[in-house]
Parts: structure tokens; C-alpha cells; sequence
């Protein structure tokens, strides 16, 4: 359990925590950063000194994978699967870590898993941070470990804006790490614009925010259960393998970074004909950060019509978890409640956090 202090906005860890004559003894946090898929250390080196920066000023703890320290660097990865495997598995076996950190996704995480100790992975108890790529990760620590993985939270992506830490990540944190029940918030602006991080724009230029639509109905209805969440793409790359959780009972979000219709037709077909759609209780889609209709003059959610068609549990899309800045952490497996009327508006609730749970 970790709580916050309110004068510094510093986290620290109440569980390891002591009062001595008056005053309290505290324990750091602990991440361990490794690379399952794209090097963006490498890539933006600038913009992950000062996204590890945020999180030391934060009062965390930083500890490198020996690849991320090395600067081992493959082009599109830093080596390979094996090695990879590797790096993430010497951090996992370090006692003083308590929270494991992607530097960013990718492509090709999923490449780690036959490589991966799960039963190391379990006896660690760590926490483990990630989104998009990082679904393949994620999804098979769900199916093959009783730990619950957060979705959300790779050091650069969340933690690297210039602006700095927003009050919507402050808040998200801070409901994640010390609430056991709270309600999802719509943020009132979003932002879908890359600044690039190849040059020096990501901190010479403002990122450009959109009034935020709010989170719109598909299917009306009420329902309560655990929930996962995962990236489209990447979901689809993990289908007929030992790797995918069971879905049935479950509220399921879905995510996608570019939302190019064609595939997305493809993929959410893939997901309806491999039986994703049928016997989970919910479902909700976040935004895109990147939409392209190929001239097709369709809508994001038309396609999601199409493919899905008639369904007996409350649907609803435009949700703010994934790619879209600021952007929801939840953790996996939580007790979730959604209700989803046109007169009443929509209402999303955790009512039993797994991070606090489990």
C-alpha cells in the first residue's frame, strides 16, 4: 500500500513505513526499467532522462535493466527475444524492486513470453505498469499468475510530457495507489496530437488539446464485473496461443494507437470470429489516438457497428484509456461497475481495486 505525502506529492510506502519518536521512517519505491520492445531510451534519449527525472523527483527509485544501462541497441529493439527475456526476468528476480516499468511499447513483446519464468514472475509480487504492446505481457501474466498488471504508465509516454505531471495523472495516481473504491472521470480536454520526439518539439511546442466529446453510448445497460484491458492489435497477435486470459464474464476495454478502419475491420472481425464478443458482461473502446478512414467516410465507432452488430450488454466508446493524453491507469481485474443510459449518462466504477486487493 503506498499513500501520498500532501505537502510534496512524494509516494511513499505506509506498509514498510515506522514511526520513530514522532516521525516517519519511509522506504522508497523501487522501479525496475527494462525494454521488451522498442528501444526509445536510445531514440529519445533526452525525453526519457527527464521522464526518469519525474519519477525520481516524485521520490521513486530507478533501476535500469542491464540492457536499457548498456545502451544495447538492435534498430527497432535493443536485442533479442531471449535477451530481452533476460533483462526482465534479472529485475523481477531483484528483491528491492517493487514496480516493474516498460520505457515504452512497440511491436514486439510478445516475443519474451516463451522465454518468461511465470513462476518467478508470481513469487515476485510486483506491480507491473504498461500499456499498448505491453498488453501481451500483461495478458499473460493474467492467465498464467494470480498478479494483476496496471494498465497504463510506460516511463516515457506518461511520464515524459514537458509540461510535467498533470493534475488528471496526479489524481489517477493517486485513486489507483490509495483507493480501494472511486469513480472514472471523463478529463475535460484531450490531446491526440504527436509532438515529435526525434527533434526538439516534444518540449519547444505546446501540445494542442481538444474539448473532450465526453463517453458516448453504443448499447445501454448496467453491469458489474472484473475487468481487462487490452490493446486491439496487439490482442489479436496473442489469439489460439497459451497466453490469452479467459474473457467470458469479464468487462473488456479495448484500445488501439492507429486506428486505420481497414484493420480495425480486420481485427475486430478476427476478435468476433475467435468468440472475444461472446459472454463477457461489458465492453468499452477508448479512443484512437489515430484515426484514418481511407476514404471511406466512416466513423471510428461505424465500423465497431458493423463488425459487433446486435449485442445484450451495455457497449459505450470513446472512453479515455490508451494512447490519448491524459489517459486513465487501471488495474487488471478490478471490479467494475458500468451503466450506460441515454437519460442518465454514463457512470464507470471501480468497486474493488485490484492494486489495494490483491
Amino acid at each position: 500500500l503506498i499513500t501520498v505525502d500532501p505537502d510534496d506529492n512524494k509516494f511513499v510506502d505506509c506498509a514498510i513505513s515506522e514511526k520513530i519518536f514522532g516521525e516517519v521512517k519511509m522506504k522508497k519505491k523501487v522501479i525496475g526499467v527494462y525494454a521488451p520492445a522498442n528501444p526509445a531510451h536510445i531514440w529519445f534519449e533526452e525525453k526519457y532522462l527527464f521522464a526518469k527525472k519525474q519519477l525520481e523527483d516524485m521520490d521513486f527509485e530507478i533501476v535500469e535493466g542491464n540492457l536499457v544501462k548498456n545502451r544495447v541497441y538492435q534498430g527497432y529493439r535493443t536485442a533479442s527475444a531471449k535477451e530481452r527475456a533476460e533483462e526482465m526476468m534479472e529485475l523481477i528476480k531483484n528483491k528491492d524492486i517493487d514496480i516493474m516499468m516498460p520505457v515504452i511499447g512497440g511491436y514486439n513483446s510478445g516475443s519474451l513470453l516463451p522465454y518468461l519464468d511465470f513462476d518467478e514472475i508470481e513469487k515476485s509480487q510486483k506491480k507491473f505498469f504498461g500499456y499498448s504492446d505491453i498488453t501481451a505481457i500483461q495478458l499473460a501474466i493474467l492467465k498464467k499468475t494470480n498478479l494483476k498488471p496496471i494498465y497504463g504508465g510506460s516511463l516515457i509516454p506518461t511520464f515524459g510530457e514537458y509540461e510535467g505531471i498533470s493534475p488528471f495523472l496526479k489524481n489517477t495516481l493517486d485513486n489507483l495507489f490509495f483507493k480501494e473504491n472511486y469513480t472514472l472521470e471523463e478529463p475535460e480536454f484531450y490531446s491526440n496530437k504527436l509532438l515529435n520526439a526525434f527533434t526538439d518539439e516534444w518540449k519547444t511546442k505546446k501540445r494542442e488539446y481538444i474539448k473532450n466529446e465526453g463517453w458516448k453510448i453504443l448499447n445501454e445497460g448496467e453491469t458489474e464485473a472484473e475487468v481487462i484491458i487490452a490493446n486491439i492489435d496487439t490482442l489479436v497477435s496473442l489469439l489460439a496461443t497459451e497466453y490469452i486470459p479467459n474473457f467470458k464474464g469479464k468487462i473488456l476495454i479495448l484500445e488501439e494507437m492507429n486506428a486505420t478502419i481497414d484493420s480495425e475491420e480486420r481485427n475486430l472481425n478476427t476478435l468476433k470470429m475467435s468468440g472475444v464478443f461472446e459472454g463477457i458482461k461489458g465492453l468499452i473502446f477508448g479512443k484512437p489516438e489515430v484515426y484514418d478512414d481511407r476514404n471511406s467516410n466512416l466513423e471510428y465507432i461505424d465500423i465497431i457497428k458493423e463488425v459487433l452488430g446486435k449485442r445484450d450488454y451495455p457497449i459505450i466508446y470513446n472512453f479515455d484509456c490508451g494512447h490519448t493524453i491524459p489517459s486513465l491507469i487501471i488495474s487488471q481485474d478490478s471490479l467494475l461497475s458500468l451503466k450506460a443510459n441515454h437519460k442518465t449518462g454514463i457512470k464507470v466504477e471501480i468497486l474493488k481495486n485490484s492494486y489495494i486487493n490483491s
